[in-house]
């Protein structure tokens, strides 16, 4: 709700409340026709209220104010506005206005403190009574032996401690409190869609995780660019979010977004240099600080640059950042055939010293054999171990075997068509071919065998596993 767009709307639409008297000329209280009162602002100056002043003055309402018709002001002392930055853990005004949600909620809480008319304590009536703000939100103020005291939206009771300073347009109660409305803030949906982020909400529907972060008690959400996707998609081959679904896996995409979300509040004011954020997705992200510049660094080493920070939502914080920051712990190829239980495989690399070699690669694709398909290799051989069918066929044959289920590109299955021919490191190529879900691998014999465990991805490309043990020509 912007005030500067509505003052003039307000102070001649609004009708006075009836408790107030509609002349208080004659009133000896109220000043004379010959005092000349002083404006809003050097009224304030004088009261010592210099952290209203500024508020006011951040805002842009000087000028709407000091030229309302008339108006009531329950203006914080210094104190109010301290005890505040304390309760919300901020250090000053503009970290104030950045923890509300922005210049326009600030222009909301200051609009909230004035009401468009004219009322002395002694235009008051006893008991309570709701007064109408310029925010159109209405406060209570209540008239008792005691004093006055004003009641905020939120419940919070703050007294009258200097009444009745009379400026030119008005007058004055310094209060012991700063007045809270009712604010509005985007939830993290409605802020991600604000700031154009469609990819990543697409991304928290398919990984169905849209209640869970708009439930949060706090969060704080560094949310990547579209950009920042594409190059995700780029990098995996795929052509939109589907396909990288398909590609990692939900788990893994749902993994990839909490490794986003801090559940705390962190505003670009709380972090500092070198500062560990754990994530939803259990890993850590290293905050950098470098002057107004902030950046995040996985786990990976990888940086990346937030380019939009403090997007307040009801429930903490969005930064936008330039880059989808990945928990994967992709393995290397030597850690996946490990895991996989390819005991035979790693066997014959190590023999034949190609282990330097995938590792180094840029991009690979390994058709990787299972333990019973070199044991019917073995078989067909009429050898027993490794070693004999090294010593029969000759390492060098053996290496040429172990680099024809090798391609120097990254193939997911995604990326594999019917009859497509791929060049292996030994020169040959082998043949894919693809019906529905099933995908198979011939060589140059004509010999085929089915990939039974596909896409599994290591850091410098991706692993099928296949049924059998494809041969080039010896």
């Amino acid at each position: 709700m912007l005030v500067n767009s509505k003052f003039l709307r307000l102070l001649f639409g609004l009708t006075l409340f009836a408790m107030v008297a509609t002349s208080c000329d004659d009133d000896d209280d109220n000043g004379n026709s010959n005092v000349t009162n002083p404006t809003l602002t050097q009224a304030a100056t004088d009261a010592g209220l210099t952290t209203l002043n500024e508020a006011v003055t951040a805002a842009g309402l000087v000028s709407d104010l000091e030229s309302a018709a008339e108006i009531t002001v329950f203006a914080p002392n210094n104190t109010a506005f301290s005890n505040l930055l304390s309760a919300l853990n901020v250090d000053n005004l503009d970290q104030l206005v950045t923890e509300i949600g922005g210049i326009e909620n600030l222009e909301v809480v200051l609009g909230y403190h004035v009401v468009p008319a004219v009322a002395f304590a002694n235009d008051l009536a006893d008991g309570e009574q709701e007064l109408t703000t310029l925010s159109g939100q209405s406060l209570t103020v209540t008239k008792s032996a005691a004093g006055v005291s004003v009641t905020d939206a939120a419940g919070n009771t703050f007294d009258v401690v200097t009444a009745d300073v009379a400026i030119d347009n008005g007058v004055v109660h310094v209060i012991d409190g700063v007045l809270l409305p009712t604010l509005t803030l985007p939830t993290v949906v409605q802020a991600a869609t604000d700031a154009g982020l469609s990819t990543l909400l697409d991304a928290v529907t398919a990984a169905d995780l849209g209640d869970a972060l708009t439930g949060a008690e706090a969060i704080t959400v560094f949310g990547p660019t579209n950009d920042s996707f594409a190059q995700l998609l780029a990098e995996y081959g795929v052509s939109d979010l589907n396909g990288l679904i398909d590609r990692l896996g939900a788990a893994t995409v749902s993994a990839v977004l909490q490794y986003h979300v801090v559940p705390s509040v962190a505003f670009s004011h709380d972090l500092s240099d070198g500062m560990m954020l754990e994530t939803l997705q259990g890993e850590m992200l290293t905050v950098n600080v470098d002057g107004a510049n902030v950046s995040l660094t996985d786990q990976d080493g990888l940086t990346y640059n937030v380019t939009a920070a403090d997007v307040a939502i009801v429930n903490g914080v969005v930064h936008v950042i330039d880059g989808v920051v990945l928990p994967i712990d992709r393995p290397t190829v030597v850690t996946a055939a490990t895991d996989a239980g390819l005991t035979t495989l790693l066997d014959a690399v190590t023999a034949a010293a190609l282990g330097d070699a995938l590792l180094g690669a840029d991009a690979i694709t390994v058709f990787a054999p299972t333990n019973d398909a070199f044991a019917d290799l073995l078989a067909a051989q009429s050898v027993t171990t490794l070693e004999e069918l090294i010593d029969k066929l000759g390492a060098e044959a053996v290496t040429d075997v172990l680099e024809f289920h090798v391609v120097p590109a990254v193939a997911y299955s995604g990326d594999l068509t019917d009859g497509a021919m791929f060049e292996t490191l030994d020169g040959e190529m082998l043949t894919v071919n693809v019906s529905g879900t099933d995908v198979t691998v011939t060589d140059v014999n004509g010999n085929t065998f089915n990939v039974t465990t596909a896409d599994v991805t290591i850091e410098n490309g991706v692993v099928h596993v296949i049924d059998g043990v494809l041969l080039p020509t010896l």
